[in-house]
């Protein structure tokens, strides 16, 4: 009320002497406050005073801020973990001690024109203050991290190492924003260099983080799938998992423990059309995601988006196993039936030579104890047993030819062998 009340007197004043445009509104600065002390915002408005007056702490916050806002574009250009209107509800503190110090009326064109002030050391002092807690938050913060690293709570480090790398990214541009109010290249703030060092602590962790397999089984109906997250061959405790069908829309969550996490599903709900099974688990990004301050940067946390276990297999039902089972053992019994071979030659030529020595033995004989050549009825020589050339068989006997023309007694009575290879 006490800066629109000497804003309005003021500009009455400038409207009794009917004075030109003056050097502040031309942009020249004011006699009355000196640039190296003070810090101006001039601010127009066709409506009232009041519109003139926060349009000119709006030009000074901008002077001040200039600095602050364009390194944050910069920032979110590439890293999305923290929005613009953050820093910029900030740097309201900044005008805490600004003041309406002159104004004007322009009767040719009825614009109000406002002026207002604010010292250079307000600023700084501020600047400094928010400076200071972002540099002890940082190292309170940096120190908690490393505690958990160091005691294996590989989860927890990373929540804080990335807490840290937000919040110092908020360091450099209020650096460059004090040393833009002071004027001077060189400064004693420090600090800046704390983004960093959390953006290689992070990366240590995601980069070194990897997902694998214990086991994979079909037992009867039911599909099991085991996985677990490490860091450095270490499992690591609470880390969120997502299991889910690539055929299908089911999907499971999981909190893995350090040795592991994993589900036990039926195969008719994750089998497709050909009996293929294909399962994956993956990192669970949006539940990793609620354990932060801070949205994920994608550039930070991309290796998670990476990590993936597979499982395939093509499922045979038991039924169908014992059929093929049966199918083989027949088609193992009809090849055996086609490579044996039936009764072997020799028994065979064997049985046949003693069945005709049983029938020359049973021969009739005549007085003279032989065997009578031409019995009764039979013409000359029809008493003799018939010629029989018996074929060898294999390497040794091959071209053997076995006469048997009835004279001689026992087992080769009669039998004239010749034996030629041919």
């Amino acid at each position: 009320m006490h800066y629109l009340f000497t804003f309005m007197l003021l500009f009455v004043v400038s409207i009794v002497e009917a004075s030109p445009a003056p050097d502040w509104v031309l942009g020249r600065g004011h006699s009355s406050y000196d640039s190296d002390q003070y810090l101006i915002g001039v601010g127009f408005s066709k409506e009232n005073t009041v519109s003139a007056s926060e349009s000119a702490r709006a030009e000074l916050i901008k002077s001040i801020s200039v600095k602050v806002n364009s390194t944050i574009k910069d920032y979110n250009s590439t890293d999305k973990s923290f929005s613009e209107t953050t820093i910029s509800s900030e740097s309201d503190f900044l005008l805490e001690g600004s003041q309406v110090k002159d104004g004007w009326y322009d009767e040719e064109k009825e614009i109000f024109y406002s002026l207002v002030v604010i010292k250079r050391q307000y600023v700084l002092d501020t600047l400094s203050e928010l400076i200071n807690n972002i540099i002890t938050k940082n190292s309170l913060t940096l120190r908690q991290a490393d505690t958990f690293y160091n005691n294996g709570n590989v989860l927890k480090a990373l929540v804080y190492y990335y807490d840290g790398y937000v919040e110092s990214s908020k360091l450099l541009p209020y650096i460059q924003t004090y040393k833009s109010v002071i004027m001077e290249s060189n400064t004693k703030i420090v600090g800046s260099n704390y983004n960093l060092l959390f953006k290689e602590k992070i990366q240590n962790i995601v980069d070194h983080i990897d997902l694998e397999k214990v086991s994979g089984s079909i037992d009867g109906e039911t599909v099991s799938l085991k996985v677990r997250a490490t860091h450095r061959g270490r499992g690591i405790d609470n880390f969120p998992v997502k299991f889910y069908s690539v055929y299908n829309k089911h999907v499971e969550k999981s909190f893995c423990r350090s040795d592991g996490c994993g589900i036990r599903v039926a195969v008719k709900g994750i089998l497709n059309k050909n009996n293929h099974i294909f399962m994956k688990a993956v990192v669970d990004i949006a539940t990793l995601e609620k354990f932060f301050t801070y949205n994920l940067s994608e550039k930070l946390f991309n290796h998670f988006i990476l990590l993936n276990v597979s499982y395939k297999f093509l499922y045979i039902k038991e039924e169908n196993v014992a059929k093929q089972t049966i199918k083989k053992n027949e088609q193992r019994r009809a090849n055996r039936k086609r490579y044996t071979y039936t009764e072997d030659p020799f028994k065979t030529l064997e049985r046949e030579m003693q069945a005709q020595q049983n029938r020359q033995q049973s021969r009739p004989t005549n007085n003279s104890g032989l065997w009578d050549i031409n019995p009764p009825g039979c013409e000359v020589g029809c008493g003799v047993p018939p010629l029989r050339a018996y074929p060898g068989t294999g390497n040794n006997k091959r071209g053997n030819i076995n006469f048997n023309i009835g004279f001689g007694k026992g087992r080769n009575r009669g039998n004239i062998n010749i034996f030629k290879r041919w």
